[in-house]
């Protein structure tokens, strides 16, 4: 791909850790890739080649590379890590224990004594508590 102003050659593509940086043959101031390329719209493999104009220079761009590609696989070791981690601590071996239970049956009674009170209605327990037995005067 070229820039659109001057017209200088560049890459534009992820490094990702299945990437390998390889020695051009026959010259120890290049260095070759592969990587996915985007430039003409559609998704495809190129073979990428960057000349250098020292070999220090060169060796130096392929250890880079190689380090932020280790470094990646690091970070999606590691994301997939705390991905099985969240999704252990959502799994309960033996189910709900009796007491677990107990405290929900609790919650949804409470839940729905509260939407009684809210429509007005009354159990016939929660009247009895309310309005003490009188004695009829006759």
């Amino acid at each position: 791909m070229r820039q659109s102003k001057t017209l200088k050659i560049c890459a534009n593509h992820l490094v990702l850790p299945t990437m390998t940086m390889q020695e051009h043959s026959g010259n120890d101031k290049s260095c070759v890739w592969h990587a996915s390329d985007y430039a003409d719209g559609e998704l495809k493999d190129e073979l990428f080649c960057i000349r250098f104009s020292s070999v220090e220079n060169c060796k130096t761009f392929i250890t880079i590379i190689e380090e932020v590609a280790e470094s990646q696989g690091k970070k999606e070791e590691h994301k997939d890590a705390s991905d099985a981690a969240a999704l252990l601590e959502k799994l309960s071996v033996g189910g709900n224990t009796k007491e677990e239970k107990e405290k929900q049956q609790e919650r949804v009674n409470v839940a729905e004594i509260d939407d009684k009170h809210a429509m007005g209605e009354h159990t016939k327990s929660e009247v009895d508590k309310k309005e003490p037995a009188t004695p009829a005067k006759t």
